[in-house]
């Protein structure tokens, strides 16, 4: 039993399948985490910030307006009031009520006055702002932090079951092939198993096998994903603490690798763990698998 595992189909077949398997299932960890991060952020800011747009006509609404930022400077948990120019409403209106004229204006609109209101907490604005300004619209801009939660939980869900699949096609895939090379060495099986070498030797001598070729396509999956985590990495760099150096183009190889670890810093603790662990999630699969299929084949030998 010192052949290869699949000595009937080419070699590398095992390794390439699970090193393709690893990294697909590295993309979809990688994303998740850049899709939480990005939810994190909207939401951590949504949650912290209240708008307050007051309509163009509300009579005196130049005076009325500074008394309502003086109340909400007053307001415990408000920390601060920022009113909006005219230009900076135009900009962001302008890509739904069309884009802002040469002269600095939206034509035959009249613009509201529109507050935005950073807090530390979750005040009652709504009520402070309608006893000063019964006519303002208030949005607790917290509703779309709920929204975006809801948001991140379902992408979540879909890429823990992304993960799934792949395993699963992981499993389906190593079976089969497990299954081909006994069926290739059919002959030599029966006459070590006819000999009296256990079940269990004979399935663990291949699934020992099945679990380092795993481990080495998992660890090949793990290079080919590198580039891939450099990039999110970089992306994910300004929602961190810290930013990550540029590779000079004279640098070293060491200068280079220095760099690339510097960048795998602000990638989250447990997605680096997640992939540290796939070649050994793929050798273990690998291991069962290989070890279940050669077991069922063996009992259904006269």
């Amino acid at each position: 039993m010192s052949a290869p595992v699949s000595p009937g189909l080419r070699s590398g077949s095992l390794p390439l399948l699970v090193a393709l398997m690893t990294l697909l299932a590295g993309l979809s960890l990688a994303g998740l985490t850049g899709v939480q991060t990005l939810a994190n952020g909207w939401s951590g800011a949504a949650r912290n910030a209240t708008t307050i747009e007051i309509p163009s006509d509300t009579p005196q609404i130049q005076d009325r307006t500074s008394t309502l930022i003086q109340t909400l400077h007053k307001t415990p948990e408000v920390t601060a009031v920022q009113e909006l120019s005219p230009q900076q409403v135009q900009t962001l209106l302008a890509p739904w009520l069309g884009e802002v004229s040469g002269n600095g204006h939206l034509p035959g609109l009249s613009l509201p006055v529109v507050l935005i209101v950073a807090h530390t907490g979750t005040p009652n604005l709504g009520s402070v702002v309608h006893e000063a300004l019964p006519e303002a619209v208030v949005e607790e801009d917290r509703r779309w932090g709920e929204r975006l939660n809801g948001l991140g939980s379902s992408l979540v869900a879909c890429a823990w079951l992304a993960v799934s699949l792949i395993a699963a096609i992981a499993v389906l895939s190593v079976g089969m092939t497990v299954r081909r090379s006994v069926m290739a060495q059919r002959k030599a099986v029966e006459i070590v198993h006819f000999l009296g070498a256990a079940d269990l030797t004979i399935s663990s001598r291949i699934a020992g096998r099945a679990a380092l070729l795993s481990l080495g396509g998992g660890l090949a999956g793990l290079l080919l994903l590198s580039p891939v985590i450099t990039m999110l990495a970089r992306k994910l760099a300004p929602f961190s603490h810290g930013t990550p150096t540029t590779i000079s183009p004279e640098g070293t190889w060491g200068d280079m690798i220095v760099t690339w670890w510097n960048t795998l810093h602000v990638l989250p603790r447990m997605l680096l763990e997640e992939l540290g662990a796939l070649p050994l999630l793929a050798a273990c699969l690998g291991w069962i698998t290989a070890q279940t299929v050669v077991l069922v084949w063996l009992r259904r030998l006269p």
